[in-house]
């Protein structure tokens, strides 16, 4: 408990480091260290009777998040501001969202499985929202201070990039500047207000607040794998989906379907030949394309899952989901090619929505996806939950 009270004060100093700035940005993930961020903010504005202060909540939602874990997000977020606003500051909640998601860029664009040369989806679905949205309250309030939940307790590697993006620099932890992060968007504060916080200090806070902020949903998440890390469903950065089996069974389909996705984008047959980059594989190609298409449906049909990005990005007055199931072929192929405006090798990458519908998987498709899913560390660890959670996605895509 007293090293709880240390870790309280300590972030609290830091904040008083910050009282005679004006506005303040959260970056909000829905997670442990987030929430613990918020929390202590507004304990800190509370306790120190602090007002006039505009705090805003920023919000990344790739619409891929667990169904579960963003409707926390929100309800959380909701919660939080509406405290905050008690205590005489403002507060508001803005959700950056991409351009194009990951439904849009697969089936679209036709783009592969992300690995740790081609992260597309680091870029594309979270650092240029939250860049473009941090800009944007830059030009609307001018200074900026941002709060995040790093912690250094997190892993080896955030560890490292902390450090070596430290103001302080890696050889002086005991300065205040080693709570600020360098950051490259102009009159904005990067700090970490909870950056020595170890995880059982994190899990002993939130306890003891459970009831307070209506945290229960959040233990449910976390199950007892206090260290699970949410993100997209189809993230293919990591080898093994953990958290997901914090979860209730029907949610395996979600990383059978991520299994598939990421089998697909390694089978050669399966990917359109360039003649630029590091390598000559392209974009996925009509199977490929027509693999995930089908997916889609099967998959949200056996989990009992919405995949919400499909209603939440629109392309004219129309979501994705009509786009690629339910419009007339000419009237999609139209909106999506004024979607596409600025692809890169687009004449090549577009292909007409009537061929990805009408292409069919055949059984010899099928077994090359199973043969090299073998091979996979992520199948063998989802096998000995049940082999159902992939084979029954297979056996319905035709």
């Amino acid at each position: 408990m007293e090293t709880l009270k240390y870790k309280i004060s300590e972030t609290y100093r830091l904040l008083d480091l910050l009282k005679l700035e004006k506005n303040f940005a959260v970056a909000f993930s829905g997670g442990k260290d987030s929430t613990l961020l918020s929390i202590l903010l507004y304990k800190w504005l509370r306790e120190r009777g602090v007002k006039g202060k505009k705090i805003i909540f920023v919000h990344n939602d790739t619409s891929s998040e667990l169904d579960i874990l963003e409707e926390y997000a929100r309800s959380f977020l909701n919660k939080i501001c509406g405290l905050i606003k008690e205590t005489g500051n403002d507060c508001e909640v803005i959700f950056t969202v991409p351009e194009h998601n990951f439904y849009w860029r697969v089936i679209v664009a036709g783009y592969p499985a992300p690995n740790f040369i081609f992260r597309w989806c680091v870029n594309h679905l979270k650092v240029l929202p939250n860049k473009n949205a941090l800009n944007d309250l830059v030009e609307r309030y001018g200074k900026i201070v941002l709060l995040t939940g790093h912690r250094e307790d997190e892993s080896a590697s955030r560890a490292r990039i902390i450090k070596s993006n430290s103001v302080c620099g890696a050889g002086e932890m005991s300065c205040n500047s080693s709570f600020f992060l360098k950051v490259d968007v102009k009159n904005v504060t990067k700090a970490m207000p909870i950056r020595n916080w170890g995880l059982d200090e994190v899990w002993e806070f939130l306890d003891d607040v459970r009831e307070e902020f209506g945290l229960n949903p959040l233990f449910e998440l976390y199950g007892g794998n206090k260290r699970a890390r949410y993100g997209c469903w189809h993230c293919t950065l990591v080898k093994i989906q953990k958290n997901i089996y914090n979860l209730p069974p029907p949610y395996l389909y979600l990383e059978g379907a991520r299994i598939i996705y990421r089998v697909v984008s390694d089978i050669e047959e399966m990917r359109l030949r360039k003649d630029w980059g590091r390598t000559k594989l392209g974009p996925l190609n009509v199977l490929g394309r027509a693999v995930m298409l089908k997916l889609f449906p099967v998959v949200e049909e056996l989990s009992g899952k919405r995949l919400y990005g499909l209603d939440e990005e629109y392309l004219g007055s129309y979501t994705l989901r009509e786009v690629f199931y339910e419009l007339e072929p000419a009237k999609s192929n139209l909106l999506i090619e004024k979607s596409a405006k600025g692809l890169r090798d687009r004449k090549n990458r577009l292909i007409p929505i009537e061929k990805i519908r009408e292409a069919t998987v055949p059984k010899d498709v099928k077994d090359k996806i199973t043969d090299t899913a073998k091979n996979n560390v992520a199948y063998a660890f989802l096998s000995i939950r049940g082999e159902k959670y992939f084979y029954e996605i297979l056996d319905r895509i035709n």
